[in-house]
């Protein structure tokens, strides 16, 4: 197993493309933080008790697509360069070498979450009090940010993955991970009203606080989570049965 994960760790950081994305990523933590967060704050939001605490969740809500873009890119990439077999044929078990990819991803997920969530509210004292502007009193919930947020940008990047496994061409799970989340479950939205919340991507929004999917509904932080493991724990079921069937001479 331990050669698995070495060779996914191997693959994920000498693709170019993890470059790419994490800098993207930085980039944007800066700009939102700084600029749209703290320099560019305006009366109402300098007054809101919430405001740090308001910032480091949007952060996290805007920016987990990164991580999961990822752990996409890592799995369909193989297929795309026709390097399958160099995973399937370092590992006896192919079930090892899925697992090796998850664990990788899970990792890239939760340290990326953990820095844009607490960079950006940094960030955002910083450019508040650059500009010489004064922010009310904040009240920050630690506890309920770090496991909200962990659990968010993980879960975005296993629903990624995910994707990944299942569609395996690459332009397609990169349109399916932008269009479902947004377009698929906002139309779906229409005709389900409050229980829109029911939806994976909207659970997950659900049980963060922050995006689409958090209005007002009875539906817990802790269900909502519980709501977007089972669509997970299915999708990787099948994920899983795919993955040891398919090309298997």
């Amino acid at each position: 197993m331990i050669s698995e994960i070495k060779a996914e760790f191997k693959k994920v950081f000498t693709i170019r493309s993890t470059y790419i994305i994490l800098a993207l990523m930085l980039a944007l933590v800066i700009f939102f933080g700084f600029y749209v967060g703290g320099w560019h704050s305006n009366k109402v939001d300098l007054l809101n008790p919430f405001r740090i605490y308001d910032i480091a969740k949007q952060a996290i809500n805007f920016l987990s697509i990164f991580p999961a873009l990822i752990g996409l890119l890592l799995f369909t990439h193989e297929f795309r360069y026709n390097l399958t077999s160099y995973s399937l044929t370092l590992s006896n078990d192919r079930s090892k070498v899925l697992l090796a990819k998850v664990l990788v991803v899970s990792l890239v997920a939760l340290v990326s979450t953990a820095i844009i969530g607490s960079l950006s509210p940094l960030l955002s004292e910083w450019g508040i009090h650059a500009n010489h502007l004064t922010l009310a009193h904040q009240t920050f919930y630690f506890s309920a940010l770090a496991w909200k947020g962990l659990v968010y940008g993980w879960g975005y990047a296993m629903a990624g993955l995910v994707i990944a496994v299942l569609i395996r061409n690459q332009i397609g799970a990169i349109v399916t991970l932008f269009i479902v989340p947004g377009t698929v479950e906002g139309l779906l939205s229409l005709l389900l009203k409050n229980n829109t919340v029911y939806l994976p991507f909207s659970a997950l929004h659900r049980m963060l606080g922050a995006g689409i999917g958090v209005g007002q509904t009875s539906l817990s932080a802790v269900d909502a989570m519980l709501v977007f493991f089972g669509y997970l724990i299915i999708s990787w079921g099948i994920a899983w049965i795919l993955f040891l069937k398919r090309d298997a001479s």
